[in-house]
């Protein structure tokens, strides 16, 4: 890749009108002295992104008379004209980041994680799917791709969203090395689960590498007539950044969003006229700037952070001296998804398309009737309603609490559609409940075998003064059921262990 990109380089395009000269903001100067390895401390930011670990002459000021001129080159004319999915994907490819055409369905771009995974949003049931061809089909089809995750919110920039800033400084989020990036996981999941869910997949013996790309596009209403012209994003080729040039930062997790007194892990950059920038101008809705955030290997010089490759993306928004006076501030959202990749696909593999999954609606038949199976339990209800069973005086709260369990249960998987392959990953929140309730009626089954079996006799002698018969038998059917499941589950249990025992 770096030798294709240097390639292109050598044989740009003429220069654009619209290419520019400007002062990026937030680079350190070349002669600053940093060490890049792992245990090395970390240049570190206030929650005000002021330097703390270094004087702040280390940095360019905007006033500075030295600061140098850095010129952005419209990317347009290096991608083929008209863009295409597969010209954008062959640039991606070159450089770490493309545009890629892309007229998404999704309405409300949903900024809350905690509602987006336990309701649902747009961004979970349309973007995810959409995000997930574009990765699969063009970006990556050469490789078998082994999961894809994309977050259940976005992360949105401009006025009325939760992140009214932009962000105007050259950096890169994710570090160079994977322990860079299970850092920065860290600094925002108190539980660790994160960072070890990670480091789990990546040793996968189906796991050769895994990949950051982020999705970022304007949502401003923005059109060819009207294209986005404020804040716009610049961004750099990889390939022209040498690891010697990149400076290890952190930032007070809890000013953007993290926990206290966590750091993150980050890079910014020294200044090099080598460096190579572009930009897309006046974007639209309907087009998505791709790049790489983040890309570790298992082949990678793992023992040395210092000899690592930078592959990841440097970005910054920057004032574009074109920008008509009175333009209204960038609207925009992007989407980072992580990415776990195998090995190369056969050559007549990579020719096959993922298709998408099917939305949630509308429901298939076998949907239609596992519900009305697991609503068949509102007959214990109507079973034990005019009947009577003095004998087992708690015969009531075991069959409304063992039906509305089961009913919950299966309302959560018919709305998320549980069943469908992927779907327990799209909707984590939706299975870890429905998980519960399942365990949770599998702890009331075992009650009712306490209360059903040492009186079974009732079965065969019903009585308004003892038990009657509906109560009874409510009560008896799940109970047995719910034995059987145990029973098979037991089975299943000691034979995996004498299974290995002997293979050990």
């Amino acid at each position: 890749n770096t030798e294709a990109s240097m390639a292109d380089e050598e044989n740009h395009p003429p220069s654009s009108t619209l290419d520019l000269e400007v002062n990026l903001p937030g680079l350190f100067r070349p002669e600053f002295s940093v060490d890049n390895r792992q245990e090395a401390d970390k240049i570190a930011y206030s929650s005000d992104f002021s330097l703390i670990s270094c004087p702040e002459e280390a940095v360019y000021g905007d006033e500075d008379k030295d600061a140098p001129i850095t010129k952005i080159r419209d990317a347009r004319p290096h991608q083929d004209s008209p863009l295409t999915e597969d010209d954008a994907a062959s640039f991606f490819h070159k450089k770490g980041f493309c545009l890629f055409p892309q007229n998404t369905k999704v309405k409300r771009w949903n900024e809350d994680y905690l509602k987006g995974m336990v309701f649902g949003s747009d961004i979970t049931k349309v973007y995810s799917p959409e995000l997930e061809s574009i990765i699969r089909n063009y970006l990556l089809p050469e490789y078998h791709v082994i999961s894809v995750d994309c977050p259940p919110a976005v992360l949105r920039r401009g006025p009325s969203s939760r992140n009214n800033f932009y962000g105007t400084g050259v950096h890169q989020d994710y570090g160079l090395s994977l322990e860079d990036y299970k850092n920065n996981l860290k600094a925002y999941d108190f539980s660790g689960q994160a960072a070890k869910e990670v480091q789990k997949k990546f040793d996968s013996d189906q796991v050769c590498g895994v990949m950051v790309i982020n999705f970022w596009r304007p949502i401003g209403g923005y059109t060819k007539e009207n294209p986005l012209r404020s804040k716009p994003l610049a961004v750099c080729d990889p390939a022209f950044v040498a690891n010697g040039d990149t400076v290890h930062t952190a930032l007070d997790a809890k000013s953007v969003g993290g926990l206290k007194g966590k750091q993150t892990d980050q890079m910014a950059l020294k200044y090099s006229p080598q460096q190579q920038w572009y930009y897309y101008p006046n974007m639209t809705d309907d087009e998505v700037l791709v790049f790489k955030q983040f890309e570790v290997w298992k082949d990678d010089s793992m023992d040395k952070r210092e000899a690592l490759p930078v592959r990841g993306v440097f970005h910054t928004a920057f004032v574009d001296p074109n920008t008509p006076e009175g333009s209204p501030p960038r609207q925009s959202t992007e989407c980072r998804v992580q990415v776990f990749i195998g090995k190369r696909k056969e050559e007549d593999a990579a020719e096959e398309k993922w298709t998408p999954p099917a939305p949630l609606w509308p429901k298939d038949g076998s949907e239609w009737g596992m519900l009305a199976l697991d609503m068949g339990s509102i007959g214990m209800i109507f079973a034990v309603v005019w009947s009577e069973c003095p004998a087992i005086p708690s015969y009531l709260a075991f069959v409304y609490s063992f039906a509305i369990v089961g009913m919950l249960a299966g309302l959560i998987k018919f709305q998320y559609s549980l069943g469908r392959e992927g779907n327990t990953k799209r909707y984590p929140c939706a299975q870890s409940i429905s998980s519960i309730l399942g365990m949770t009626q599998v702890a009331l089954g075992i009650w009712g075998m306490t209360l059903v079996f040492p009186n079974v006799a009732y079965l065969g002698n019903p009585s308004p003064d003892t038990c009657e018969f509906g109560p009874m038998l409510a009560m008896f059917i799940p109970s047995v059921i719910i034995a059987i499941v145990a029973v098979v589950v037991s089975g299943y249990v000691v034979h995996a262990c004498v299974a290995g025992a002997k293979k050990e």
